[in-house]
């Protein structure tokens, strides 16, 4: 694993505890089966009141068209969608409501007291209980108000009181109360859970970020052990050092100064080729400004070749590679040579040239 992973993995959270934001939908399950039996249920409720009032009905039709427009409803306010529900459903749910009290109020009974021949008041009103479950709460009321005002209009051309009208809506608007309510309170749940989530997510990736950056200091470490421990060791036994010996050691104390000073250009080809170029006498220095890679790998491959091509053309002189500070046009700078005769190769964040 290299450093660059391991930063990328501290800086991130898992991918497996993302969290999606839980909304009132989610938890009533309505795409859960008991929820769909619900569903069917409520539609097989409205058949079933609907075959039983038909002879109590003016017309029949009416009957039939509400049951298809109240159906259609419950399917589109129970549809798998994040909350809130989509102006558009919101919409033909209104309508529906609407419609249905147009088309079938004015073939209720004309005498007598109502019975389940309003099934479809009572249907629609649990049409807006679900648009207010699902943050159209506003609409949900404004749709009771039009249901009602519809029913008042009904009760009054057909000789009754406005009262009466108003009295059969009465339960229906505590109802809706209740959903209003009940949908406030699910969203605080929500919230709640929410919030615990996005704690646990922030700990996990925090633990994340921590393990990583344990591991970042345990590779140096074992880094570290590995070059310059077995010349430690030979220091300390006391035996006779011979030019080469030297000449290792002055390699090895580049290298560990190249893994803390240019620790992002310590690429294994680029730490191969400078090896190379000051077992020949180069001069070389990574020099690490920016403190990060660069943005993509392929990038970094880029600056690699760029590099590792600058210290196998070195004979002699100095070679420094220096990734400077983000933010500038001038990402990379390589310059080698020495006195006056000194080329230099910029590269952007891309690792591409600059200038050519």
């Amino acid at each position: 694993m290299t450093e660059t992973t391991l930063r990328e993995d501290a800086s991130s959270k898992p991918v497996d505890l993302v969290s999606t934001p839980t909304d009132v939908s989610e938890l009533l399950s309505l795409t859960s089966t008991p929820a769909r039996f619900i569903l069917y249920f409520f539609i097989l409720s409205n058949v079933v009141f609907t075959l039983a009032t038909l002879d109590r009905m003016q017309s029949a039709w009416p009957s039939f068209v509400g049951l298809v427009l109240i159906s259609a409803g419950a399917l589109i306010v129970t549809r798998p969608h994040a909350d809130p529900l989509p102006w558009w459903d919101t919409f033909a749910i209104i309508a529906i409501v609407c419609v249905t009290a147009l088309v079938m109020n004015w073939h209720f009974p004309e005498t007598g007291d109502l019975g389940r021949e309003s099934w479809n008041l009572g249907a629609a009103t649990w049409l807006l209980f679900f648009l207010a479950l699902r943050r159209r709460a506003r609409m949900a009321w404004i749709g009771i108000m039009l249901l009602t005002a519809i029913t008042i209009g009904w009760a009054v051309s057909v000789g009754h009181s406005p009262l009466f009208g108003l009295t059969l809506m009465q339960n229906h608007w505590g109802i809706l109360l209740v959903a209003t309510l009940f949908a406030s309170s699910l969203r605080r749940t929500a919230r709640i859970i929410n919030t615990l989530t996005n704690r646990s997510v922030d700990a996990a990736a925090a633990a994340a970020a921590a393990d990583a950056s344990l591991e970042i200091r345990r590779q140096r470490v074992t880094e570290l052990a590995a070059l310059a421990v077995p010349h430690l060791e030979q220091i300390a036994s006391g035996a006779p050092l011979t030019d080469e010996d030297r000449l290792v050691f002055q390699t090895v104390e580049a290298e560990l100064r190249d893994s803390v000073r240019g620790r992002s250009l310590t690429l294994p080809a680029v730490a191969d080729a400078a090896r190379n170029a000051r077992s020949r006498g180069v001069t070389v220095n990574l020099l690490d400004d920016r403190g990060t890679p660069l943005p993509s790998g392929e990038a970094m491959r880029r600056l690699g070749s760029v590099v590792v091509g600058e210290l196998e053309r070195a004979q002699h002189g100095t070679v420094t590679a220096r990734t400077l500070p983000e933010g500038r046009d001038v990402a990379v700078t390589v310059v080698s040579g020495e006195g006056d005769s000194r080329q230099r190769v910029s590269l952007d964040d891309a690792g591409e040239r600059i200038g050519g």
